[in-house]
């Protein structure tokens, strides 16, 4: 019986990263960050534990952005009453990256540069 030649195919163009990370165990990194446990305690504390911090995912299909996919959370003062919003995030599925969404220049940055130019660890209210 002749020999067959292996066969060689061109491997598979890159593309998006394959997803390392659920969206719960992002939302859980999310939740793990000292600013949103801070806020979370100030929220407890200021409402005398009728409003609590939380996250919301404000849209269930992923955001594309520069080649990886992001979870999108919101995080909240959820009352009985209503959910405002503090702050939103964009959550790699890939790999550990978090970006926050700067509403007021309407961009996206990085955790290093919110925690540099917006100082969220002073923040103790929804309007500061």
């Amino acid at each position: 019986m002749p020999r067959r030649e292996p066969e060689f195919k061109d491997p598979a163009p890159p593309g998006e990263p394959k997803p390392i990370r659920s969206k719960e165990q992002g939302a859980a990194a999310l939740m793990a960050l000292p600013e949103l446990q801070a806020w979370s305690a100030v929220i407890d504390k200021n409402s005398g534990g009728k409003a609590h911090g939380g996250l919301l995912e404000y849209d269930p299909t992923q955001r594309k952005l520069n080649g990886k996919s992001y979870w999108q959370f919101s995080f909240v003062e959820n009352s009985a009453e209503s959910a405002q919003r503090w702050e939103s995030f964009l959550v790699s599925s890939s790999d550990d990256e978090i970006l926050v969404e700067d509403a007021q220049n309407d961009e996206v940055i990085s955790l290093a540069r919110w925690r540099r130019e917006k100082h969220p660890a002073k923040r103790t209210s929804i309007d500061n």
